[in-house]
C-alpha cells in the first residue's frame, strides 16, 4: 500500500469513527488488522509526549495475510503517526534485522520499543554442554523437560555479547531505543518441583551448588530467584544500558518482594521470595483476565454462582494482587523505578467455556486502579484468539481509552505518589479505590462490587481533616484539595 493509499485510509477512518459499530463493521467481523485498530480506536484527546507509549503483544498488520512484519519491511510513516497519536506504537525483536523498520518507526515521530518472547533454556542452549547429568535411570516428570544447569554462564555471556552486537548496529544506524520490555521466559525457573529434582540429581550441580541449597525445595527456590535477577541484571540489563543508558528496561515478571510483604504471583498461587530489580529501571508486574483463575481459587464457601458478576470479583482481586503488593515494597524502598505492567482482559489459559470472560466495563475499572497504583505505561496481551477474535481490538480500544481518560491527571501519574495497595478480597462489598497524591492534591477513583453504593472514609494527609467519599457500582473520579487542615472532594463527571 503506497502512501497516498495510507493517507485516504486514514482520512476515512477517522472520519467515521464516531460511527462505527465496537464488534462489527458492516457485516464483517473485526480483525486484528490496521484499519481495524484505527476504526475502532480513536486518537488521544490529551496530549502524551515524553511519555513512553503502549504496545501490543501481535504486531501491527495492514490485513490479515500481510507478511511484511515477518519479512521486516516497514509500513508506510503515516501508519506509524496514526499508531502514535493512539498511544501505541509497533514492538519490534531485538534483532538487527528490524533496523530499517525501526527508522521508519522514528522518522515518523513514534518509539522505537524491543519486545520480543522466549522460553525453554535460554541462554543456556548457547553453551557447552548446558544439560544436567542426570543418572541412566532419571525418569524426567511429567509436564518437565531436560532443563540447564543453573550455574553455568557461558550461554548467558555469549547471549549478553549477541545484545550488544546488536545495538551498537542501532546506535550507528541513528536509532534511539526508548525501551527494551523482554517476555523472556526462560530458565533459572521454579515453576515445577521437578526443575529441583533434577538440580538434585545432577552430579555437576552437587559439586557447583552452595551447601544444603539442594535441600530443600524452599532453599531452591529462594536461592534460584535471586540467581534469576542476578543473571538478568548482569547479562541483559547490563549491555542494554552500556548501550542505551537511558532505555527502558524490564522483562516478564520483575518485581519487588520482601519478607514483610511477599509479592505474589501473577496467577495468585504461591508467592515470590524476596526480590530487587537488580539493575532493571522497570518493574512488569502482569494482570491477566485469565481463566485459569476459577480452577485454581474458586471457593464453594463463597456461595456464589458462576456468573459475569461473581467471576469479575475473582478477576478484580488477583489482577490487583501482584501491582498492588509490588508497589507496596516500592514505596517502602522509596523506588523511582518506573512501572511497565502486562495486562490482557481474556486469557484463556485452561479455555473453559463455562468461565465468564471478564466483562469490558470491570476490566476498564481494574486499568484505572493498575494506573493508580503506579503505571508508567502498559504492555497489552491481546493475542488474537479463535473463539473470540473481536476481543483483540477490543482489548486496544478499552487500554487506550483509560489512558486517555487517566492522562488528564499527567502531572498525578508522573509525579503522585500512590495512596493504596489494599486488595480488596473476593467477597469485599464495600469501597475499592486507589489514588495518586501529589503535594496538596490528590486524584483518586472508587468503586464497589455491590448493587448499593458504598462509603468510606479517607484521610489522604495526616496532619488534616478526614473526608468521606462514595463508590458507586459503576465508579467515581474525584478530586481531592487541601487547604490548612480542610480537606475538599470534587467528583469528575
Amino acid at each position: 500500500m503506497n502512501r497516498t493509499a495510507v493517507r485516504m485510509l486514514a482520512t476515512m477512518i477517522l472520519a467515521s469513527s464516531m460511527a462505527h459499530d465496537p464488534i462489527l463493521h458492516g457485516d464483517e467481523p473485526v480483525r486484528w488488522t490496521v484499519p481495524d485498530v484505527l476504526r475502532s480506536v480513536p486518537p488521544l484527546a490529551h496530549d502524551y509526549a515524553g511519555r513512553l507509549p503502549m504496545i501490543t503483544w501481535p504486531a501491527f498488520v495492514m490485513s490479515t495475510n500481510d507478511t511484511s512484519f515477518r519479512d521486516r519491511k516497514p509500513m508506510p510513516p503515516e501508519v506509524y503517526r496514526e499508531l502514535a497519536s493512539r498511544g501505541l506504537t509497533q514492538r519490534i525483536p531485538l534483532h538487527e534485522g528490524y533496523i530499517e523498520m525501526a527508522r521508519a518507526i522514528q522518522s515518523a515521530g513514534a518509539a522505537v520499543i524491543f519486545v520480543e518472547g522466549w522460553g525453554g533454556n535460554g541462554p543456556y542452549d548457547l553453551g557447552t554442554d548446558p544439560l544436567h547429568r542426570l543418572p541412566a535411570d532419571y525418569k524426567i516428570a511429567q509436564g518437565d523437560h531436560h532443563y540447564a544447569c543453573p550455574l553455568l554462564f557461558e550461554g548467558w555471556r555469549v547471549k549478553a555479547d549477541n545484545i550488544r552486537s546488536i545495538l551498537r548496529k542501532y546506535r550507528e544506524a541513528g536509532i534511539e531505543v526508548s525501551a527494551a520490555w523482554l517476555d523472556w521466559e526462560v530458565e533459572p525457573l521454579v515453576w515445577s518441583r521437578g526443575r529441583w529434582e533434577q538440580a538434585a540429581a545432577c552430579s555437576r550441580c552437587r559439586k557447583l551448588f552452595p551447601r544444603r541449597v539442594l535441600d530443600s525445595w524452599k532453599e531452591y527456590v529462594n536461592f534460584i530467584m535471586a540467581l534469576r535477577a542476578d543473571l538478568f541484571s548482569a547479562y541483559v540489563a547490563a549491555p542494554i544500558l552500556e548501550i542505551y543508558p537511558g532505555c527502558s528496561v524490564t522483562d516478564w515478571e520483575k518485581v519487588y518482594s520482601s519478607p514483610e510483604c511477599p509479592t505474589p504471583s501473577c496467577w495468585g498461587t504461591w508467592k515470590f521470595p524476596p526480590m530487587s530489580l537488580g539493575l532493571f529501571t522497570a518493574a512488569n508486574p502482569v494482570a491477566y483476565g485469565n481463566d485459569i483463575y476459577y480452577r485454581e481459587h474458586w471457593s464453594t464457601n463463597w456461595n456464589y454462582p458462576l456468573d459475569q458478576e461473581h467471576m469479575d470479583r475473582l478477576y478484580t482481586h488477583v489482577m490487583l494482587g501482584q501491582i498492588s503488593a509490588h508497589m507496596e515494597n516500592a514505596l517502602r524502598l522509596e523506588s523511582e523505578k518506573q512501572c511497565v505492567p502486562w495486562v490482557c482482559r481474556y486469557c484463556p489459559d485452561v479455555d473453559d467455556d463455562k468461565v465468564p470472560i471478564l466483562s469490558r466495563s470491570r476490566y476498564r475499572e481494574i486499568l484505572r486502579h493498575i494506573w493508580l497504583r503506579g503505571a508508567d505505561s502498559m504492555q497489552i496481551f491481546n493475542e488474537p484468539r479463535p473463539k473470540h477474535p473481536e476481543i483483540a481490538v477490543e482489548e486496544v480500544e478499552d487500554a487506550v481509552a483509560v489512558y486517555d481518560e487517566m492522562l488528564a491527571y499527567r502531572e498525578f501519574l508522573e509525579d503522585g505518589r500512590v495512596m493504596n495497595t489494599e486488595v480488596p478480597e473476593v467477597t469485599w462489598n464495600g469501597a475499592i479505590w486507589s489514588g495518586l497524591k501529589l503535594g496538596d492534591r490528590a486524584v483518586v477513583r472508587s468503586f464497589t462490587q455491590d448493587s448499593a453504593d458504598a462509603a468510606f472514609s479517607l484521610k489522604p494527609w495526616p496532619d488534616a481533616q478526614e473526608i468521606r467519599l462514595v463508590a458507586p457500582p459503576t465508579g467515581r473520579t474525584w478530586l481531592l484539595r487541601r487547604e490548612a487542615d480542610r480537606v475538599t472532594a470534587e467528583p469528575v463527571e
